[in-house]
């Protein structure tokens, strides 16, 4: 079942269906009844678009009072007759401050890994604030629970393999805490590198964060969060690899690269 299917189905079971992919702590904290997905006020919440000529599946909880960050949101396609790639999840704090990191110090050009540029000064401020490389505001601490419930989802879907591609380092540390591993060995293998080199006292990335950038002070090696920041800096000396993660649903790979990281 894709697409065609789930648009196919009664408004109920179509609800429902939707339902299994929602945290349920979103219903709870944002009074939204999980089979109609109206909130207090009777506005609905959910929003579903399909995109790229119907191939793309993009699921939102919306925030009325900010059209641009919506609370939960997630980009699937299929991926083979038994998975789908999760494109994007985005999970937003809407009473948090936003950081304009996904612009440029102009706010006219998208700071990306396609335009190659960054917003420095909102970056510092993000970092500063708790956030990771990417986050536009805080995030409510339901990774765990959004990648439960897209198990649930592809469970229902009679699929049972998640792919997704970590756009960050510490999207790879959070992806393996929660059961995926690696598509390729060679990706596990530059995971445990980049881990080995971040320890002190003779690895080349710990010697790197020496205070050049506010991206690079010492002791960033210490946690996840910081360690991203400086891949993100550019400290490989290199492009981040963006590898391509999986997971069989209710199975779990037992990968971690990264032993006693605190994020």
């Amino acid at each position: 079942m894709w697409i065609p299917q789930i648009q196919a189905l009664p408004e109920a079971e179509w609800f429902d269906l939707f339902a299994r992919l929602i945290p349920q702590e979103c219903f709870r904290q944002f009074s939204i009844d999980p089979e109609s997905f109206e909130d207090s006020e009777g506005r609905l919440r959910l929003r579903v678009l399909y995109r790229d000529q119907g191939r793309i599946l993009n699921v939102r909880i919306t925030n009325p009072a900010d059209p641009v960050d919506p609370i939960y949101s997630i980009f699937m396609q299929e991926y083979g007759e038994e998975g789908v790639e999760v494109l994007g999840l985005n999970i937003n704090d809407p009473a948090s401050e936003r950081f304009e990191v996904d612009v440029d110090e102009y706010g006219r050009i998208p700071a990306d890994l396609v335009s190659g540029r960054r917003n420095v000064p909102e970056e510092i401020r993000a970092m500063h604030a708790g956030l990771a490389p990417g986050q536009v505001r805080r995030g409510l601490r339901w990774t765990g629970a959004a990648l439960k419930g897209i198990e649930d989802f592809l469970m229902s879907l009679g699929k049972s393999w998640i792919w997704c591609e970590a756009m960050a380092y510490h999207n790879a540390i959070v992806y393996e805490r929660h059961g995926f591993g690696y598509q390729f060995h060679t990706w596990e293998d530059e995971m445990r590198w980049i881990d080995a080199e971040f320890r002190p006292p003779y690895g080349v990335l710990y010697r790197k964060l020496d205070g050049l950038t506010p991206f690079r002070r010492p002791g960033m090696e210490q946690t996840v969060r910081g360690r991203s920041w400086a891949v993100h800096d550019g400290v490989l000396g290199r492009a981040w690899i963006r590898p391509t993660m999986l997971k069989q649903v209710g199975i779990r790979a037992e990968v971690n690269t990264f032993p006693d990281g605190i994020y």
